[in-house]
């Protein structure tokens, strides 16, 4: 990676998301770009107030926030030296977002878990949802403080075009990281086969066609990669409760899933609002 967006609300959680962007410009000795956006909102409460025409108070607000922008990022202390560089913006905030990461050619977003914005959500909310659907790029949420780079990752495939897609690029934010593959596979209930005339012989016979074709399309994509250090993990269950048990028993400091087109599936937003551990969407 080369270009990093970060965008902070100044808030407890902003930091998390902060040190997380820094510790990954390190690694990948990328420039870091640290946003923080205007609503057109607050310029708008700031004018009721003041009497300056408007683009004054633009311009006001935007020196008042971009000292506090600095002084933000004076906190920080990253291993290596890096380049960041502080932006404000005014912009709807998930516009803003979406916009700076295209202007700057952002290889990752990075938002932290929640906000201090009109709806008290940068992330478990309509914005964050926002940059997470209309975005063209990875979206890193940053749930847990940054004690370290990410060292086990958890990558649930649905063995759609975009699989592949999520392992490449899981392996290229984590290079170093063990990276389980994972995949939950559903089938109908075992007492309903019954009802409808399945024999248990028949019903094995299908639950194991199930196992062995997803374990078949799981190592294609692991094969890809040629590395030691990837797993594969095959198990019949609900994918979201899977996951959760997954990331519990395998230790996962972050999950990366993927996305299909413009909208977030129900899996997807289980784990964006239920994940402890960090979470990477990629579209």
């Amino acid at each position: 990676m080369k270009q990093i967006l970060v965008a902070t609300d100044f808030s407890q959680h902003a930091e998390r998301a902060l040190d997380r962007a820094v510790l990954l410009a390190t690694e990948h000795r990328a420039v870091l770009e640290v946003l923080h956006v205007i609503t057109p909102a607050s310029v708008d409460a700031l004018c009721d107030f003041l009497p300056d025409p408007r683009h004054v108070v633009e311009e006001k607000l935007a020196n008042s926030l971009s000292a506090q922008l600095y002084h933000f990022i004076d906190q920080v202390e990253p291993e290596w030296p890096i380049a960041i560089q502080p932006r404000v913006k005014i912009a709807e905030v998930e516009a803003g977002i979406i916009e700076a990461a295209e202007a700057c050619d952002a290889d990752l977003i990075v938002l932290g878990s929640h906000g201090e914005h009109l709806a008290h959500e940068l992330f478990v909310g309509t914005t964050a949802e926002n940059v997470l659907a209309r975005g063209r790029r990875p979206v890193l949420i940053a749930k847990q403080k940054a004690a370290a780079p990410y060292a086990r990752i958890g990558v649930p495939v649905d063995f759609s075009e975009c699989s592949a897609t999520v392992v490449r690029k899981a392996f290229e934010l984590a290079p170093n990281a063990m990276t389980s593959l994972l995949h939950a596979f559903q089938v109908p209930n075992h007492e309903h086969l019954q009802q409808f005339g399945a024999t248990d012989k028949k019903i094995k016979r299908y639950y194991s066609e199930f196992y062995d074709r997803a374990t078949q399309e799981i190592e294609k994509l692991a094969t890809e990669r040629e590395d030691i250090r990837i797993s594969r993990v095959v198990e019949m269950g609900y994918p979201p409760a899977m996951i959760r048990r997954w990331t519990e028993k395998l230790h996962f400091d972050l999950i990366v899933m993927g996305k299909h087109g413009d909208r977030l599936g129900s899996v997807v937003r289980h784990v964006l609002h239920n994940s402890a551990c960090d979470v990477m969407i990629v579209g």
